[in-house]
């Protein structure tokens, strides 16, 4: 019985014929060369950054310094945040709450939207409650948590969950939904089990959807997370902006945000884009 590994081998074998050199050798492939885009790209984030900063320099001339404080105040309590071990435990706490709520989001809506997308019945019986996470809002959620579990750090990430829980699940919902039902028909007319037309079909056509689900999810996880621990008063970075407004001290509020963006950003060019270069590897080579 034919099988889908033995639809795919005559492309196969035209792309490594495309691919050989004389007498049938593979040719080498030539080492990608540096692109001149590239540089240009990085150039202009850097000129994006430089701007910003420069706006910042003299809006903080023209604002009183409890409202718009220089670079200089938010330095100076950056390291005396640093110095005293606050900084590393708080941000410790806030990304253990954040990583821990978005990896349970992923390990639910993965296999949950991929059900509801392929299966109307499931999609009838989760639709109640995909609504209602969608459209509560994410403070009487946390009413909610603090009522039956308190000011811990449970309730933070259960919070974090149920916020992030539909971003996600929707786009991969959207993603199994758009695969050609045809393509998965085809395949079981030639035997394919369940779990190849799972492995060889569903799950490569929805990475870009589980993709872009994962990057949305990861900002609104930044968001609820800070909100829940400001809100609880839980330990972490929230925690730490909540109290810096009740002093009025407005530099370590800027320390704090600004420390929230370039761990961001470090997560998304150190792990996220990584992870999407190795999950889309395949897209590119069918180019």
């Amino acid at each position: 019985m034919t099988t889908i590994d033995e639809l795919r081998t005559p492309a196969g074998a035209e792309i490594g014929a495309k691919n050989s050199g004389p007498g049938g050798v593979p040719s080498r492939r030539r080492a990608p060369r540096f692109s001149p885009r590239l540089l240009i790209r990085l150039l202009l984030f850097l000129t994006a950054v430089a701007g910003l900063y420069l706006a910042w320099v003299i809006g903080s001339h023209h604002f009183a310094s409890y409202i718009l404080p220089g670079p200089s105040p938010v330095w100076a309590s950056f390291k005396s945040a640093v110095s005293r071990g606050v900084w590393a435990t708080d941000v410790e706490a806030t990304l253990s709450h954040m990583f821990l709520a978005y990896g349970i989001t992923i390990g639910i809506g993965l296999p949950l939207g991929i059900l509801i997308g392929r299966f109307w019945v499931i999609e009838d019986l989760s639709r109640a409650l995909l609504i209602f996470l969608q459209t509560v809002p994410t403070v009487v959620l946390i009413a909610l948590a603090l009522i039956f579990v308190g000011t811990t750090a449970t309730g933070v990430i259960a919070v974090t969950v149920a916020s992030c829980l539909t971003y996600f699940t929707l786009n991969v919902i959207q993603g199994t939904k758009s695969i050609d039902r045809d393509l998965i028909e085809m395949a079981r007319s030639y035997g394919a089990s369940e779990l190849t037309i799972m492995r060889s079909i569903i799950l490569p056509s929805v990475v870009p959807y589980f993709l872009a689900g994962g990057r949305i999810t990861l900002g609104v996880a930044w968001q609820v997370t800070l909100f829940g621990e400001y809100l609880m008063g839980t330990p972490g970075i929230g925690f730490q902006v909540s109290a810096a407004i009740k002093l009025l001290d407005t530099a370590s509020v800027y320390a704090w945000g600004l420390s929230v963006v370039v761990l961001t950003i470090a997560f998304e060019y150190g792990v996220f884009r990584p992870v999407e270069a190795l999950l889309t590897r395949h897209m590119r080579r069918s180019d």
